[in-house]
């Protein structure tokens, strides 16, 4: 071969998609080879090599190992390098979210759904894929004709979707010819128009207006006989059939009176197969109108806000700003009044990724000549949430347009501060107003005694006097008066009151689809104190004392539908009515379709974190010390209950914040810093619980914490994970995996007790019937009788498909009260104290322990739980008999400190120890069992019953009181001897007490004994 082929190398830039890439490639390239008729493997690896680039060749040299130099363990190397195991469950995920975009084709997206299947472990992928399509394509004509043909296949649907986009086109290119597409830009009519009559007008505007009149319906020039584009299509302001918006004669009624008729300029459009009418932008010459600032390809850009578009234009100017992307020059309208009367030239469109507030989308914009700014059409608009369109007022709140005036006062009713007597009242000392202050803070004081908030201290003792604290308002113009009560709360005796908690929340509000929210008008000043609670609220001014008579705030109504949420409303804005107290009209939101409450924002679809909290994290700062770490960490532990890896990227910086930890920003922390600020500016929601669905929890545990989903139908309810205590992270494996349960149902408890039934989904096994013992561990039982108040059922999902596992291993960190680890740790030490025997220390057991190989190898595995390494040991100082035999129990050890281990309160002696302990234990010669009960009130280890019998067996003084049973050969007669002393039979008897022995000889004819003692 003279010259080689030219291939591109292999490009890893984006890391989170080099797994397809790589695979996309390496089928590219064994395409090339079986093209050039290559089939030797040595060649191919060069060639592999080679093509993929030094990068890959550097990777490859770091990761081969002891790989052979062949081409299939090549590619595998950077197979397994670049295409990581995935995560079935969080494949799922991503093919669940995937919808089909505007520039997609059915058969693009189909194709889409096929790649991210791969890795979900369907059972069958068409009919996932079917279902899929069904919900997220955007033909709603193809969607129905599907749901009235439940038996349609996926062939079948794909079939008909490329029918329905090819007669789509066809139309598209037949209506265009003779389509034109209205601009409204208004302008004054010429003043040769004034003096006319409306009739002369019209006749006049007629005469101008060519032969052929615009349809009435769709306002294009179309013959009278031929069918109307408009019908059969709703009009997006009144709603009714057969006519489009722009020709719309309600709108023209609505508009107001005018002195002079708007014209209307006419522009030539192609159709666009994305709206069914015909696309349309209002003239943006106002520079006063509504604007903002979005981010374009990575740039800010300035917009208009113009609800009368159809479209997103950019001018020349913004499209070089942005970095000239590339310009697709089909279906560009010709816009004429578009920055004034002359027409503009349309470049051609692109699609853009523009992000306003964490949102990101795809959009399409049409780049025109010149420099007239940028405008962002209705339907954007409506997306990002940068407008809201009110269908219709609230009549409801209207009725009671008499609650959102003025400052109000509950009725019938003051509020009594109960104060601890026993607490010495303090007068603190005036804070000086600053000059410049004091104008605003005296007509702040004034506004509050004319609204009869606040009155003057007349003659009597002031025994309690708090300072003010001056807050400025976003309107320069205004202040905020606050009192610094926090010596006077000291006094205060606590009313308890109960709040509802988040949970409760979200499960009050399952299934609510309308909302409004009521802000109480300055709600702490609408409630009156009684005359003796108001001697503690003094607070003093430049100006002199004042005593405060009020206390407080937000009302949440909601509904499953428009009615429910009205009647609601209604009921509620009455009892305000009736109790004296008003609302804030500009804070409060009727009828809208979503919620911020709480700090969360509830949809009919589920919950995500407020954006404002979002954009506090997102705008955070680098921290510069441990303080400014554990606020940082707390803004975004808010929002952890929406993020499953949450604490795989706080974990560097919660090591930050740990006493032992010196400060050391690194790259490590820098990154996990930045990551965690872009993945709260994600969207993400989790559903709301259902009581009447299928609840699982998926539990695991890890050797530093334990995690839980609580998961409903496949969806998210609620993240949870914590780290493990000291004693904890020294439980053995199997223990940890209960505590795990334990811990979640106790968690997610307000979810669980009295369900009628629940799965818990682990990843080891031996739970299964751990707790169908008939003598478990004490702990595990005691964690038993911790989990009968839930009815739960135990089910095993190996630790690959267990999305609860890597939670487990990056808890989040929990605050564990000093004295629950203080208690913990002292039980331990207890049980390891008493476990020793009373003539050997722990610290020679450490020491023992910490010599033998065996036994460290043994708290190894205890803390990994990687019990299968002992079949791969081939160390000759491990005994590996023993090892099997400790992992017969493994499920009742437990490491205490570094090297002293426990079995179930008993500590596990090495064998430099065994044999001292039985020594010990056998001092008082107390027999077999009572030496073996004693050692194994305090130690244990392996052959402990045979050390002991060994060593009895060997103990002259136990021998001599043992009452053994000897075994007796079946009894013979033997023949009698013709004489004495012919047969003799002789033994020994002993020992005796004394260490002797007696030789017995005994004649068989006349039984005559004869006894010698011997030593």
């Amino acid at each position: 071969m003279d010259r080689l082929p030219e291939f591109a190398a292999f490009d890893y830039a984006d890391k989170a998609d080099a797994g397809p890439k790589w695979e996309k490639w390496i089928c590219r390239l064994e395409l090339l080879f079986t093209g050039m008729n290559i089939d030797d493997n040595g060649r191919k690896r060069a060639l592999l090599l080679h093509y993929a680039g030094e990068r890959v060749f550097d990777i490859y040299e770091a990761e081969k190992g002891d790989t052979p130099p062949n081409y299939a363990a090549t590619k595998q190397v950077l197979s397994d390098y670049f295409s990581p195991r995935k995560n079935p469950q969080m494949e799922v995920y991503k093919f669940r979210n995937c919808k089909q975009n505007a520039s997609q084709s059915l058969d693009e997206y189909v194709t889409e759904l096929r790649k991210l299947s791969k890795d979900c472990e369907f059972a069958d992928t068409d009919k996932e894929i079917l279902s899929q399509v069904i919900q997220n394509c955007r033909s709603n004509r193809l969607r129905r004709r599907a749901l009235r043909e439940p038996e349609m296949n996926l062939k079948t649907l794909i079939d008909l979707g490329r029918a329905f986009e090819v007669a789509d086109t066809q139309a598209e290119t037949m209506e265009a010819q003779n389509e034109r597409n209205n601009i409204n830009a208004v302008r004054k009519p010429p003043n040769k128009q004034r003096g006319r009559t409306p009739k002369q007008r019209e006749h006049a505007f007629k005469s101008e207006s060519t032969h052929d009149q615009p349809c009435g319906k769709c306002g294009i020039t179309h013959a009278r006989t031929a069918v109307c584009p408009a019908k059969g299509q709703q009009c997006g302001f009144c709603k009714k059939l057969n006519h489009f918006q722009r020709m719309c004669r309600s709108k023209k009624r609505t508009a107001g009176p005018r002195r002079h008729p708007r014209r209307v300029n006419e522009v030539d459009f192609k159709c666009d197969m994305e709206s069914s009418e015909e696309e349309y932008l209002y003239s943006i010459n106002n520079k006063k109108g509504p604007r903002n600032t979005l981010k374009v390809n990575g740039v800010l850009c300035d917009f208009l806000l113009d609800t009368g578009a159809s479209v997103n234009v950019l001018d020349q100017s913004t499209h070089i700003k942005i970095g000239s992307p590339i310009l697709e020059r089909e279906t560009n309208p010709a816009l004429l009044p578009y920055g004034g009367g002359k027409q503009l030239t349309v470049l051609g469109s692109c699609w853009l990724q523009t992000e306003w507030k964490g949102s990101v989308q795809t959009l399409k914009f049409y780049v025109v000549k010149g420099s007239y700014g940028a405008l962002l059409g209705y339907q954007t608009c409506i997306s990002f949430g940068l407008i809201q369109v009110v269908h219709q007022l609230s009549s409801t709140a209207d009725r009671f347009s008499d609650l959102f005036v003025g400052v109000g006062k509950l009725k019938d009713r003051k509020v009594r501060i109960h104060i601890d007597e026993t607490v010495k009242p303090v007068a603190q000392r005036t804070r000086r107003t600053p000059f410049h202050l004091r104008p605003k803070v005296e007509a702040e004081l004034q506004k509050l005694l004319d609204d009869d908030i606040i009155e003057r201290v007349k003659d009597e003792p002031t025994p309690w006097i708090s300072p003010i604290v001056c807050v400025p308002k976003k309107n320069p113009d205004e202040i905020r008066v606050c009192v610094d009560m926090r010596k006077a709360n000291e006094a205060i005796v606590r009313e308890r009151h109960l709040m509802p908690t988040t949970d409760e929340l979200i499960h009050d509000l399952n299934g609510a689809a309308v909302f409004s929210k009521l802000d109480l008008r300055q709600g702490y000043h609408q409630l009156e104190l009684e005359p003796a609670s108001r001697s503690i609220t003094t607070f003093n001014t430049h100006v002199g004392i004042r005593g405060a008579k009020n206390i407080s705030d937000d009302i949440l109504i909601f509904g499953k539908n428009q009615e429910d949420h009205d009647i609601a409303l209604a009921a509620t804005l009455k009892a305000l009515q009736n109790s004296g107290l008003k609302l804030n009209r500009s804070k409060c939101e009727f009828n809208s379709d979503q919620i911020t409450f709480f700090g969360l924002v509830f949809r009919k679809d589920g919950i995500s974190p407020d954006p404002k909290k979002v954009s506090a994290v997102r705008e955070a700062q680098r921290p510069s010390n441990v303080s400014e770490v554990r606020s940082f960490l707390g803004m975004t532990s808010y929002c952890s209950r929406f993020i499953p890896d949450y604490s795989t990227v706080s974990e560097p910086l919660r090591r930050l914040t740990r006493t032992d930890t010196d400060w050391k920003w690194e790259s490590e922390q820098e990154n996990a810093f930045e990551k965690l600020k872009t993945m709260l500016s994600s969207d993400v929601v989790i559903s709301y619980y259902n009581p009447n669905k299928p609840i699982e929890v998926v539990v695991d545990a890890s050797p530093v914490g334990l995690g839980a989903i609580l998961t409903q139908e496949n969806k998210v309810v609620a993240f949870a994970s914590r780290s493990l205590s000291g004693p904890e992270s020294r439980y053995s494996q199997t223990e940890r995996e209960a505590l795990a349960i334990v811990w979640a149902c106790e968690h997610f408890d307000m979810y669980l007790r009295g369900a009628p039934q629940f799965r818990v989904i682990t990843d080891h096994k031996p739970l299964l019937n751990i707790w169908k013992r008939p003598k478990p561990p004490l702990r595990i039982e005691r964690w038993g009788l911790r989990l009968q108040p839930y009815k739960l059922e135990i089910t095993y999902r190996p630790g690959k498909d267990n999305p609860a596992d890597f939670m487990s291993r990056h808890p989040v960190e929990r605050p564990i009260s000093s004295k629950e680890e203080d208690m913990a740790e002292k039980y331990l030490c207890f049980v390891a104290h008493e476990a020793t025997l009373k003539s050997m220390s722990l610290d020679e057991v450490k020491l023992a322990t910490s010599l033998d190989k065996t036994m460290l190898k043994t708290i190894e595995l205890v803390r990994t739980g990687k019990w299968e390494e002992i079949k791969t040991l081939n160390d000759s100082e491990i005994d590996i008999l023993e090892l099997q035999s400790l992992r017969s129990v493994r499920d009742e050890l437990v490491v205490y400190s570094d090297n002293v281990l426990l079995r179930n309160g008993c500590i596990v002696l090495p064998k430099a120890l065994r044999g001292h302990a039985v020594k010990i234990a056998h001092e008082g010669h107390q027999g077999i069992s009572r030496t073996k009960a004693f050692l194994r009130s305090k130690t244990w280890f392996p052959g402990l019953n045979d050390a002991v019998e060994n060593a009895l067996k060997h103990c002259l003084a136990c021998q001599s009181v043992t009452d053994k049973q000897n075994r007796f050969e079946p009894l013979q007669m033997s023949d009698m001897p013709s004489g004495p002393w012919e047969n003799l039979s002789a033994d020994f008897c002993g020992p005796l007490p004394t260490g002797e022995y007696l030789f017995v000889v005994i004649d068989e004819y006349s039984r005559f004994p004869t006894v010698e003692i011997m030593k």
